[in-house]
């Protein structure tokens, strides 16, 4: 193919032999774990916005941008956890199509999130 996809370079786009979705992740993009930083992100962004609703609750005499405040910083707290459960829950599945892929002789270099399964672009060559 001349668009790259399926052209078995192993950090382009490869498309999965098994569902044809063509937007497959190495398989160590999809297996690291970010989730640390983007804990840390979420926390400082939930603690800015409880912060600045105090801030602007005591320079303009609203006092209840207080609550405003803790309420956004709040649910952008329970975001943050909803975030890297799902990251993860990801990386955990990829991890395991991986392992599958070991399991059957394959030497597995892209995931696709779209079936759920890990493959190298020799797959799609051999198919």
């Amino acid at each position: 193919m001349t668009n790259g996809v399926g052209s078995g370079t192993a950090n382009g786009p490869v498309e999965c032999p098994r569902c044809g979705a063509a937007d497959t992740v190495t398989v160590a993009n999809a297996t690291e774990g970010s989730g640390c930083a983007h804990f840390a992100e979420g926390t400082v962004i939930a603690l800015m916005a409880g912060a600045a609703g105090k801030y602007y609750a005591d320079e303009r005499n609203w006092p209840w941008l207080t609550a405003v405040g803790a309420v956004v910083a709040v649910l952008l707290f329970l975001g943050t956890i909803a975030v890297v459960r799902s990251e993860n829950r990801d990386a955990r599945r990829a991890r395991s199509a991986v392992d599958r892929a070991a399991a059957a002789g394959t030497d597995a270099t892209h995931y696709c999130a779209a079936c759920g399964e890990a493959s190298s672009p020799r797959d799609a060559e051999n198919a």
